[in-house]
């Protein structure tokens, strides 16, 4: 007979029940388990960055979120930076800050130096980053700051350094990148979910989140239109949710929406 612990069903890693914030974001209840990457769908005020907040224990809330079923309401502040990392679509400037201290700002002063340095090395070769780690970040492009923010907030959950953590919380993180870096972030994010991590980005670009995501949420006015698989995107849903009418193309077993002229 198997052991009991093998007979109970696993937790969710990410659950909500009832989860509001008032005028902004109804009611809703999720159940997203680990090795996903979720994709939010929405016109822009459709409530992505306050659900993305919400999860993160960042804004006041009713309901519940619960993390490995954990209830967020009851972790610390430390506590929660170690479950979870979040990247806000609007972030304080540093100044006249070299990028490698900007990268030190995701990193637990527990970890050896060793496995840092190994995840800086593999982040920066992801992200195109070696270049950038001796500038000042004030003197970066927006997409080159943008992509030190990022790999900033991945360390904070990078496997090798943080094995409790578990969920990444990205509130557009593709704004400001051109498309070769787009899809090197992509890449890396399908990867990290891959092994475990359950990644959810708010994204504008439906094609992309066709593309890469494993499941989709598409809001519209702080209410949930869909959720799930990414076949659940259609013609029917853009045009309700964008306004937009779109022909459907399919090739080489990928889809794609087009607005239609």
């Amino acid at each position: 007979m198997p052991p009991r612990d093998e007979l109970r069903p696993s937790l969710p890693l990410l659950a909500t029940q009832g989860l509001t914030v008032a005028n902004r974001l109804a009611p809703l209840d999720i159940v997203w388990q680990d090795g996903q990457l979720v994709a939010l769908l929405g016109p822009n005020g459709s409530g992505k960055s306050t659900l993305l907040g919400a999860l993160a224990g960042i804004l006041p809330a009713g309901g519940t979120v619960q993390i490995g079923g954990e209830p967020v309401a009851d972790l610390s502040w430390p506590e929660l930076a170690q479950r979870r990392a979040m990247l806000p679509q609007r972030q304080p400037q540093l100044f006249h800050i070299p990028v490698f201290q900007v990268l030190s700002l995701g990193l637990a002063e527990t970890t050896s130096a060793s496995r840092q340095n190994e995840a800086i090395t593999a982040l920066c070769q992801a992200l195109e980053l070696d270049g950038l780690l001796a500038r000042d970040f004030s003197r970066l492009s927006g997409g080159e700051q943008q992509r030190v923010l990022i790999a900033r907030t991945l360390l904070q959950v990078w496997p090798s350094l943080n094995p409790a953590g578990k969920v990444l919380l990205l509130d557009e993180p593709l704004a400001g990148l051109d498309l070769h870096h787009q899809l090197a972030l992509l890449r890396l994010l399908k990867t990290l979910a891959g092994q475990g991590l359950l990644v959810v980005l708010a994204i504008h670009d439906i094609n992309l989140a066709i593309d890469w995501a494993d499941r989709i949420l598409c809001l519209q006015q702080g209410r949930v239109v869909r959720e799930g698989g990414v076949e659940l995107v259609d013609e029917a849903l853009l045009e309700q949710v964008f306004q937009i009418r779109t022909d459907r193309i399919e090739s080489a077993g990928r889809v794609w929406f087009m607005p239609t002229l």
